[in-house]
């Protein structure tokens, strides 16, 4: 699968600006990825993925000054796809989709790509306990996903009862992703198809929507 570019993370010692550099950071990553895969995040060590990389260790050290700087690096990566996906995908919903199908597209959209990823993505985000608000990876994603989830609803701005959309955005995009990603952590309790539509019925209820069916 053929991965987005994403810039490195406040964590890393300095920005790879020519090509040849760019390509040392991607192949660094790649190895870092295909180790995590294969034995998780705990036996990754930045030797093993200068190593695997075939990189000299203080090269490696140039870009990602501890193991933590690489798998940011490394989830800013899928974080990057996934936001591009996502974007996409509301981006071109019609000014007739409703919140529901929305919701219902981004949530089942963001657990597909989550388990395309071969173990990875929830490798990482295990090594965060589940909670990612500490990785500087994250900010950007939340950031230009509320941005996205803020243009589709500022569409139907009159069918929704909340006072403050930015608020509203903040608050619903937390509590739903917080959801997703128990579930996609934990996912013995409900099956996708449950959560799908207990996320549908959150969002309804928070922007005073009814549903299609009633």
């Amino acid at each position: 699968m053929t991965r987005t570019r994403s810039p490195l993370p406040a964590t890393a010692r300095k920005q790879p600006r020519q090509a040849r550099a760019r390509l040392t950071v991607e192949r660094i990553l790649a190895a870092a990825r295909e180790l995590v895969a294969a034995d998780g995040v705990d036996a990754l060590t930045t030797n093993r993925v200068a190593e695997a990389a075939h990189v000299n260790i203080a090269t490696l050290y140039q870009y990602f000054p501890h193991k933590e700087a690489v798998l940011d690096a490394l989830l800013g990566v899928y974080l990057e796809e996934m936001v591009a996906a996502l974007d996409q995908l509301l981006g071109s919903l019609d000014d007739n989709a409703s919140l529901e199908d929305s919701t219902r597209a981004w949530t089942l959209g963001s657990m597909l790509y989550f388990r395309q990823t071969q173990g990875v993505l929830p490798e990482l985000m295990r090594a965060g306990g589940g909670n990612l608000v500490g990785m500087p990876s994250l900010k950007l994603m939340e950031h230009r996903l509320m941005e996205a989830m803020r243009r589709f609803l500022a569409r139907r701005r009159a069918q929704l009862d909340v006072p403050d959309l930015d608020a509203a955005v903040y608050v619903s995009y937390h509590a739903a992703s917080a959801v997703i990603s128990r579930h996609l952590l934990e996912p013995d309790w409900l099956r996708d198809e449950e959560i799908v539509e207990e996320i549908v019925r959150l969002m309804l209820r928070y922007f005073g929507v009814k549903p299609a069916k009633m």
